[in-house]
């Protein structure tokens, strides 16, 4: 018996998954879509098909991404409801250890830069975040943007290789350390 066809629905998640990997590496070219399209198995243009192009498909790409780091701040305030930041930023760290998740978000902006609707959907997804992080903690708007800060510090220092072993500030540490032994 033929293996059963996967759905448009299966397919199109198959590709999110596999796109937020790439474009975090690539960047949203048509290269990463080709990559895209071999890993799960299918043509470059039943991608764009299935997503109705390019833009599109890195836009399922962030939406997917949003809805990751929402349900990690909802779920680790949960546990915590005391003081939820601190299990709220050991998820937000465990989610992006592997630089996915950074890696997407440095691509978006960059693009963002000259693309309005990239732009447009960044600063949604930061709103949403925003509110996220806010309405699960029950922290002031300035607490949020502190700890939203502390999560892109998190974010800039894996993206240029820091040791994250120890946390942020033991890595902007060792990094002033370095530099100041230059």
């Amino acid at each position: 018996m033929p293996p059963k066809r996967r759905s448009a629905d299966h397919r199109r998640a198959d590709a999110v998954a596999a796109g937020m990997r790439i474009i975090a590496a690539l960047g949203p070219s048509t290269a990463a879509v080709q990559q895209v399209a071999d890993e799960i198995g299918v043509s470059q243009p039943y991608v764009f098909r299935l997503f109705g192009g390019k833009r599109e498909f890195f836009l399922a790409c962030l939406d997917e991404l949003e809805a990751r780091v929402r349900k990690v701040f909802a779920e680790n305030a949960a546990i915590a409801p005391g003081d939820p930041f601190i299990t709220m930023g050991e998820g937000f760290r465990e989610t992006v250890g592997d630089g996915v998740a950074g890696g997407l978000l440095f691509q978006a902006l960059a693009a963002a830069r000259h693309d309005e609707v990239i732009a447009a959907r960044c600063r949604a997804l930061i709103a949403g975040v925003l509110a996220e992080v806010q309405d699960s903690s029950g922290a002031t708007a300035e607490e949020v943007a502190d700890f939203f800060a502390s999560g892109t510090l998190v974010l800039v220092l894996q993206a240029v290789g820091a040791d994250l072993t120890g946390g942020s500030r033991e890595a902007v540490a060792r990094l002033r350390a370095t530099e100041e032994s230059r």
